[in-house]
């Protein structure tokens, strides 16, 4: 197997890359292969100095096919469940595009199991940052309701000063219309 790996490796090495013919000059063709169907065409009949096509050759071991050159399986993995499923030896996972708190289960049941994971370089700095992050998150919108809350209860008690000078204020003015009244009484004449 091992010995696979290394065949697979000068392989992939001496592998050209297989550009579409007239891929790299004209701008509306892709460099993806298409085989060549021209009557005249060099690469398809193969001359010497031209582009090379595709041939059975290029390919890697029959054993070692789609294994990464670590020699792990890779496997995709989108849940908890499928992270879980995995045999340490012999698959590679691929963390599939999911949402970060996700992502971070994910992980953290990868570790436990000792699974290799192919996308993700350092897993424990990972999930270091984004519980990090998580938590800011959280102070911050702590913060934020505190304030609200705050802000709330400042507005409750000028509301609560207001109405209180304004009761004074009526009482004042009651007192007031009620001395004019007394006084009007007073001087008018019987």
């Amino acid at each position: 197997m091992e010995s696979m790996l290394i065949i697979k490796k000068k392989i992939n090495k001496r592998r050209p890359k297989f550009v579409r013919q007239e891929g790299h000059s004209k701008k509306m063709l892709k460099k993806t292969w298409r085989k060549p169907k021209g009557y005249h065409s060099k690469i398809r009949r193969k001359f010497a100095g031209h582009r090379k096509m595709p041939e059975s050759g290029y390919r890697s071991p029959r054993i070692v096919r789609g294994l990464t050159l670590q020699g792990f399986n890779p496997v995709l993995v989108r849940n908890v469940a499928e992270a879980a499923a995995l045999v340490a030896k012999t698959d590679g996972a691929i963390i599939a595009k999911v949402g970060r708190k996700a992502k971070v289960e994910i992980v953290k049941k990868l570790l436990a199991a000792k699974v290799k994971i192919l996308n993700e370089l350092n897993p424990e700095k990972f999930i270091s940052d984004i519980e990090a992050e998580i938590k800011k998150r959280q102070e911050e919108k702590k913060a934020k309701e505190d304030k609200k809350k705050k802000s709330k209860e400042e507005s409750l008690k000028k509301a609560a000063e207001k109405k209180k000078e304004e009761e004074v204020k009526s009482e004042e003015d009651k007192k007031k219309d009620q001395i004019e009244e007394h006084k009007k009484l007073l001087e008018t004449p019987q």
